[in-house]
């Protein structure tokens, strides 16, 4: 298989990664170029890693080039697996895992009925000796998840998360903090802001935002730019760490997905922006890569052209 890198450089050798690069993801110091010379690419994939690496290959193959990131789900109480992280960083990638308390109140996970829990994946995935990028309560400014509507608890509950991991050395671990681009109720209770835990247990800020085309009455076709740009003017004033787009894609309902892909690669916007994880389901929406051709060549070509103008 080709591979090429996002930032049109040669691709990382098998277990290149060592905790001493963890704390940002290096990037060209060139915030004019277009974001396909100067982030990292990386993909949720259906199935993902929960089913061995087939699915997450196969998008490599259909791409043309490695990740950078491989992102999958995981819900409160499941064990870290870190058979699965040392799989996915044997070829040079890192592991993005979105670690969700679907059916348990934030409120134990701060009152400390979970640190045992807690302990176990700290221990673990300081075991693997790689670094990892875990994504506690994504989209936490919106309704749709059941850790919305408590900032103050939601902020002690990261923080005695992270404490454990301290406490058990997992210095390998990065956190990324992941609001969704806009609040929901947009009130000024629940503004992403309010959920911010401190400069000091945040290693990544970032964002979720999706194009959703016409696939609901009340949604419009909006450009990539306008999807984030917003959302990215107040996140990247909280701190200074890294800017990652942890989940994103376009609906190909009411626009020309191909164009929307195009002018994402191209795009010059975002100065701090790292790294771009794709959302790959069908879901709501056709989210993926590569199952309209069309789509799939803007990915290819659009890569492949980063990678010939930076040689």
């Amino acid at each position: 298989m080709m591979c090429l890198s996002f930032l049109g450089t040669a691709c990382a050798e098998p277990g290149s990664l060592t905790p001493g690069d963890a704390s940002t993801v290096p990037v060209i110091d060139d915030a004019g170029l277009p974001l396909a010379q100067r982030v990292k690419l990386g993909a949720f994939t259906y199935g993902g890693v929960w089913q061995g690496l087939e699915p997450v290959l196969d998008l490599e193959a259909s791409l043309g080039q490695r990740l950078d990131i491989v992102h999958w789900f995981t819900n409160w109480r499941n064990e870290a697996y870190p058979e699965m992280i040392t799989a996915v960083a044997s070829a040079g990638r890192r592991a993005m895992i979105s670690w969700q308390p679907h059916t348990v109140p934030v409120r134990d996970i701060a009152d400390g009925y979970w640190d045992d829990y807690i302990r176990r994946w700290a221990v673990d995935l300081k075991g693997t000796g790689v670094p990892v990028y875990v994504r506690p309560f994504p989209e936490m400014n919106g309704d749709w998840v059941p850790w919305n509507g408590d900032p103050a608890t939601f902020r002690r509950a990261w923080r005695r998360i992270v404490a454990i991991f301290d406490f058990e050395g997992a210095d390998n671990v990065m956190w990324v903090f992941s609001p969704n681009v806009t609040d929901s109720p947009s009130t000024e209770s629940n503004r992403m802001e309010l959920y911010y835990p401190g400069d000091d247990v945040v290693d990544v800020l970032a964002l979720d935002g999706y194009n959703w085309g016409t696939t609901r009455p009340w949604t419009a076709w909006r450009p990539f730019e306008s999807v984030f740009a917003s959302g990215y003017d107040r996140i990247t004033r909280l701190g200074d760490q890294p800017v990652w787009f942890a989940e994103l894609s376009s609906s190909p309902e009411g626009g020309d997905k191909a164009a929307w892909v195009e002018a994402m690669l191209n795009s010059t916007s975002f100065a701090r922006l790292q790294a771009i994880v794709w959302f790959d389901e069908h879901k709501e929406a056709d989210w993926r890569m590569v199952a309209d051709p069309v789509v799939a060549d803007a990915f290819r070509e659009g890569l492949l052209r980063a990678e010939l103008a930076s040689q």
